[in-house]
């Protein structure tokens, strides 16, 4: 079976991405903030993942997905301009206490996924340590690789649990990545999430006496065990609907043993993985001929599905607990967290019956910044009146043009300014900055001295950039430089520029609005002040944009 753990471990690699407790939040927004980083390098460092699914518990009857978060840092030395440092320093990543003292610095004494890996992936592995043989976060620092063709150091296959060592359920562990020269001196540290949840809610309706409509023929598992009792009762009812006898031979072949029925494979031992038949691009499985992948079916067979507590069907359902959530995380997780929280999940993705249609791929057919943000505009969905995923040539705030794949252009493969991944500034997709979750602020609130994305040119650069374009998204500086530089650049015939972001009467937008509250010198012996959020417009200092 070694051909499919290394087919599973290429394909996470490629293909691997999340959708959205850690502690109360406040806000951090002190006028002007000096730079939180104020050394000679700075260490950016995201997950790869906004949220990764895992089983949980038990992985004795079947298994969608392992332990298996991945981790991404770059390594900056700060200057005018800043460099990417790719050699001569050690990056490590470790365990560390969250603000309420939550620390996760184990993982095989919380799950029985070690117990059965061999049957599931065809691998032997220590505990603690993932598929790829990258050990757990914990206080002893493990080393992270530095990928050369994707510019980044990495740490693939983190097995985290969601439980910290307390025993307490947190679905936002956390890490500290750091930066050492060759003698051994910290360069710089930061800190990122490894956010992992196993509230997969198939309970629902899957429980024993949960929804009669799931009930299996043979009726009710009844098993003791919560988590066994539900994929029990999962096996079973795709026992009634399907008879996989004819595909034992192929998936003998491919090292998976399996009895007439997935149930009685389970019952005598041998737990199900669900992708040697269903193809998942998110483990790198091709599956078997004749069989759906594993996203078409799951989304498009539950798309008509009745919610018991709604009367509704998923796929006509108005918000993300009524549908999304019964699967993924979760009304506890709160996997869509980030500052996109207001968004629903279709919104973006479609109902059930979008994500399962045949013709989309999962995990790489994906909406993309540009769909919702173009033309100076935010759009409240990424379907354009035809229900369709909305098209533009503005590329602004676009993910980079087949990354990572002909055809597909994803956020978690983009970069931009100073080749730096977009993920280093705005965070994982469904985290993004600023998240509802403390653990995720605390990021860029060491970087910039306050939550939200990064937008100090101070973290990286010595030196304020006063350039009129040329910073990330070819935008301007958000500093006190500006406000001298902003009148030449004004009356030069960049006026027309200004209204992408400060809208088209020059009063101001959500692009214009400021991060943190602010005090500028006018240069004319006064100060203006503004609060966070506020949309900076002509008519703040001016009387519009011909005015003085």
């Amino acid at each position: 079976m070694r051909h499919i753990v290394l087919f599973f471990l290429l394909g996470l690699q490629l293909f691997l991405s999340g959708c959205g407790g850690g502690g109360s939040d406040t806000p951090v927004n002190p006028p002007n903030p000096p730079p939180a980083q104020t050394g000679s390098y700075v260490v950016t460092a995201w997950s790869e993942l906004g949220m990764h699914c895992i089983d949980g518990k038990d992985y004795s009857v079947f298994a969608v997905l392992p332990p298996y978060n991945t981790l991404h840092a770059q390594i900056l030395k700060r200057g005018d301009p800043p460099t990417l440092v790719t050699a001569g320093v050690t990056v490590t990543y470790e365990a560390v206490a969250d603000s309420t003292g939550s620390i996760n610095t184990s993982s095989s004494g919380k799950t029985n996924f070690w117990s059965h890996v061999q049957a599931l992936f065809g691998s032997t592995i220590s505990p603690d340590l993932g598929l790829t043989g990258t050990p757990v976060q914990s206080t002893t620092p493990h080393a992270m690789t530095y990928n050369k063709s994707l510019g980044y150091w990495e740490a693939i296959g983190i097995p985290t649990i969601p439980t910290d060592d307390a025993g307490k359920w947190n679905p936002y562990p956390m890490v500290k990545v750091v930066a050492k020269d060759g003698a051994g001196s910290v360069l710089a540290t930061s800190t990122a999430v490894l956010a992992v949840s196993d509230e997969m809610s198939c309970s629902t309706c899957h429980a024993s006496g949960s929804n009669v409509v799931a009930q299996p023929s043979a009726g009710w598992e009844n098993d003791p065990d919560p988590a066994r009792d539900v994929k029990l009762n999962t096996l079973k009812k795709h026992d009634d609907r399907w008879n996989i006898s004819a595909y034992l031979a192929e998936l003998k072949t491919k090292g998976y043993i399996y009895q007439a029925s997935l149930y009685q494979t389970a019952k005598s031992g041998t737990p199900i993985l669900c992708a040697a038949c269903h193809a998942s691009n998110a483990l790198g499985a091709s599956g078997l001929t004749g069989i759906n992948p594993f996203t078409t079916d799951m989304h498009a067979l539950h798309s008509n599905v009745v919610n018991p507590s709604s009367g509704v069907t998923l796929d006509n359902a108005t918000t993300p607990a009524a549908s999304c959530y019964l699967c993924h995380p979760g009304p506890q997780t709160q996997c869509q967290r980030g500052a996109m929280n207001q968004t629903a999940c279709f919104d973006c993705h479609g109902n059930l019956s979008k994500v399962g249609v045949s013709t989309r791929e999962g995990w790489l057919d994906l909406p993309s910044c540009q769909m919702c943000h173009n033309g100076g505009s935010r759009f409240p969905s990424t379907f354009d009146s035809s229900n369709a995923w909305r098209t533009t040539t503005d590329s602004t705030f676009a993910t980079n043009l087949n990354k990572p794949a002909a055809g597909k252009s994803l956020f978690r493969y983009s970069s931009g300014h100073g080749n730096l991944y977009c993920s280093a500034c705005h965070g994982s997709q469904h985290s993004e900055f600023p998240s509802l979750k403390a653990n995720d602020n605390q990021y860029s609130v060491s970087l910039q001295g306050y939550k939200g994305k990064l937008v100090e040119c101070s973290v990286c650069h010595v030196s304020e950039p006063s350039a009129s374009s040329g910073g990330p998204h070819g935008l301007h500086n958000v500093g006190q430089s500006w406000i001298s530089a902003h009148r030449q650049a004004a009356g030069n015939g960049g006026k027309t520029a200004c209204a992408y972001c400060h809208g088209a009467d020059f009063r101001g937008s959500p692009l214009s609005a400021v991060a943190t509250s602010r005090t500028f010198n006018t240069g004319e012996g006064g100060t203006k002040s503004f609060t966070a959020g506020h949309p900076i417009s002509c008519y703040d200092c001016h009387n519009g944009p011909n005015g003085d």
